[in-house]
């Protein structure tokens, strides 16, 4: 087998392109720049995770280490565009990682609208009806959980379909290819399909609360606290996460020698920019501090209660 030496890369055999892994040679400094600013934006949520005890945000940083190595993995393919590895690994790692992203942004939703709306009753157990259910806090025509256990099907789903369809072309045959790029766009489109209908039962959730705040007793305690700024949030993490899943959409349904593929700042303007927003957008509101404000609330509305009962007794 002989290597080809000028774009596009990839194996050739016998004067054959068997796989094109590079219609451009990769550029080390934008993959080395994401990689430093990915790796800055995991520490952070690493730090938020220590910190504040934010458990949901385990497939949150994953996804992050997976977004780190994808752009290392990007940056060595620009010494040499026709090895493997840094091929298959960079494509493996940049389309698992937003859907782990996604995931928690997914888990993210209903604990933010179950604190909101429900307070110290929701996590007392008060207020369930017989399924199990809490019915103050549905956003939808079901609890809270329940779409979120959806979208986290999805999202298994969508990583599965990306994890095989990154593998399948190294074997190098055109069938391979082919059903490559099917199952590849399947789990994008899952994976859209999910980001739509969670942004669509978000933006209800906001307006809502922004139109009746009576509806939280959090928001009535402390008006002061931006509890709807981590709605704005998580709609912006999701848009992001659409507008990424669009255009790798785009870039296999024109494969590789789209306008998409063979032009490499598609890659960094439509997927390492809004993943890094998503990253540094909960970074700045939290989740978790939104579970520190509404405990701050209980436990004044409890020593309030207290020195009540103390007065009433003497």
């Amino acid at each position: 087998m002989v290597l080809n030496d000028g774009p596009p890369f990839g194996p050739v055999i016998d004067g054959t392109m068997v796989v094109v892994f590079w219609e451009y040679r990769p550029s080390n400094v934008a993959a080395y720049l994401f990689l430093a600013l990915f790796a800055l934006a995991t520490l952070g949520h690493v730090v938020y995770l220590a910190w504040l005890r934010a458990w949901t945000y385990i497939p949150f940083i994953l996804g992050g280490i997976g977004l780190i190595f994808g752009y290392l993995e990007r940056a060595r393919a620009h010494s040499d565009p026709t090895d493997l590895d840094p091929w298959l690994l960079q494509s493996m790692l940049l389309l698992v990682a937003p859907p782990l992203l996604a995931a928690t942004v997914y888990m993210t939703l209903g604990c933010v609208a179950a604190a909101l709306l429900e307070g110290v009753e929701f996590r007392s157990g008060r207020g369930r009806d017989s399924r199990g259910c809490c019915s103050r806090c549905c956003y939808a025509c079901c609890c809270t959980c329940s779409p979120t256990k959806g979208f986290v099907v999805a999202d298994v789903v969508a990583i599965f379909t990306q994890l095989i369809g990154t593998v399948l072309p190294a074997s190098g045959t055109p069938e391979a290819q082919r059903l490559s790029k099917i199952i590849v766009l399947v789990g994008l489109l899952v994976q859209l399909l999910a980001l739509v209908v969670f942004i669509v039962l978000c933006a209800r959730l906001h307006a809502r609360l922004r139109h009746n705040p009576s509806k939280s007793k959090a928001m009535l305690a402390d008006p002061g606290v931006n509890w709807l700024g981590h709605f704005v949030v998580l709609e912006v993490a999701a848009v992001m996460l659409v507008v990424r899943s669009v255009v790798r959409g785009a870039e296999y349904l024109g494969g590789t020698d789209g306008f998409v593929a063979t032009h490499e700042v598609f890659v960094y303007v439509f997927d390492a920019v809004p993943m890094l927003v998503v990253m540094l957008s909960s970074m700045l509101l939290h989740p978790s501090r939104l579970v520190r404000e509404i405990a701050k609330l209980e436990r004044k509305e409890m020593g309030e209660f207290t020195e009540l009962r103390g007065a009433s007794l003497r």
